[in-house]
C-alpha cells in the first residue's frame, strides 16, 4: 500500500474487526491483495472479513481467486473441495485445511476395488463426507450415497475424560485445549441432512458411540473415517470398525494431533499387534491385511 504503511494498515483493520466493522477491514484486505496478491493471510483475512458479513458467496469466491494463485494445485480436487465447502457451509480458511482433506480422499481412493461399505463418525457439518461422496462420484456420476453410514451425536462432543488433558507442551496446546470441550462441533441431523441432500441415500446413525453401533447388521466396510477427537469414542470406533474391515480396507483417524485420540491409537494398535501409519497432517491409518 502507497498511502498507509502495510503494519498500520494492518492494525487498523484488526481494529475495524474487533469493533464488528468487517466492512471497512475488508476494504482494506483487498487494498492489501492488490499490493500482495501472494500474500496467504491476506486472502484468509479478507474470507473471514466476508463470513462474518454473512456474504458466503464473496467468500468462496476470494477463496477461489487464493486458489487461482496456486499454480501446483490438482485443479480437479480443488473443485471439488470449493463445491464441497459450498454445500457444507464451511468457512474456507485456513486454506492449509485442503491438504489434509486432499490426503484423505487419496486414502479413500487406495481402497477402490475393495468391496464393503463406508463409514464416517464424525462428520460435523458434513464437509468430509461431501468430499468422500464427490469422489465417488467421479467414478460413478450415478453414485448418490449408497452405502455410506454417518454415526454422530448430532451433539458435538462428549464429556472429555482425563485421558483428554492436554499436556502443556503438546503442539498446538491452547487452540487444542479451547476445543475440547463436551458440546464442541455441534451440527443437528437437520442441518447435516440437507448440506448432504445431493447424496440422499446416505444412511444416518445419530446417538454416542458406542451405543449407536448396536444392533447394526454385520457388514464388512472397505473404508472408515474416525474424526471423533476424543479418547473413549475413538478406541471405540476402532474396536468396531477395523474387525469389520474387508481384506485391503482401511481405518483412518483425523485426530493424532489431539492427545486422546492419539493416545486411543496408541494403545488400541499395541493391544492388535499393528502399527499405524502416518500422514503429514496429523492422521494416522492403518490397514487390514489383504
Amino acid at each position: 500500500m502507497k498511502s498507509v504503511p502495510v503494519a498500520e494498515a494492518i492494525k487498523l483493520a484488526l481494529g475495524h474487526e474487533q469493533n464488528g466493522h468487517y466492512q471497512k477491514a475488508e476494504s482494506i484486505y483487498r487494498q492489501l491483495l492488490r499490493a500482495f496478491p501472494d500474500e496467504t493471510a491476506y486472502h484468509e483475512k479478507l474470507m473471514s472479513a466476508l463470513f462474518r458479513q454473512q456474504r458466503f458467496d464473496d467468500a468462496y469466491a476470494a477463496f477461489g481467486n487464493f486458489l487461482a494463485t496456486q499454480r501446483d494445485d490438482d485443479a480437479d480436487y480443488a473443485s471439488i473441495y470449493l463445491e464441497s465447502m459450498r454445500a457444507t457451509a464451511s468457512q474456507p480458511w485456513p486454506v492449509q485445511r485442503r491438504a489434509r482433506f486432499q490426503s484423505l480422499v487419496r486414502l479413500l481412493t487406495e481402497t477402490d476395488g475393495v468391496d464393503g461399505a463406508i463409514a464416517e463418525c464424525g462428520c460435523y457439518k458434513g464437509l468430509s463426507s461431501h468430499l468422500m461422496c464427490s469422489t465417488l462420484r467421479t467414478r460413478d456420476a450415478e453414485y448418490r450415497g449408497a452405502g455410506y453410514h454417518i454415526f454422530d451425536s448430532f451433539k458435538g462432543l462428549s464429556p472429555p475424560t482425563l485421558e483428554d488433558d492436554v499436556p502443556e507442551d503438546f503442539a498446538r496446546a491452547k487452540k487444542i485445549e479451547s476445543m475440547c470441550v463436551e458440546g464442541a462441533f455441534a451440527a443437528s441431523l437437520v442441518e447435516v441432512r440437507r448440506n448432504l441432500a445431493e447424496f440422499p441415500a446416505i444412511e444416518f446413525h445419530a446417538g454416542w458411540i458406542p451405543l449407536t453401533f448396536q444392533g447394526l447388521p454385520e457388514r464388512s466396510y472397505r473404508f472408515v473415517h474416525v474424526d471423533v477427537d476424543l479418547y473413549d469414542p475413538t478406541i471405540d470406533s476402532f474396536e468396531y470398525f477395523y474387525p469389520r474391515l474387508a481384506p485391503g480396507g482401511m481405518i483412518v483417524s483425523d485426530d493424532y494431533g489431539w492427545p486422546g485420540a492419539r493416545q486411543a491409537l496408541e494403545d488400541f494398535c499395541a493391544r492388535q499387534g499393528l502399527t499405524l501409519g502416518l500422514t503429514p497432517h496429523d492422521q494416522a491409518f492403518v490397514r487390514r491385511a489383504g
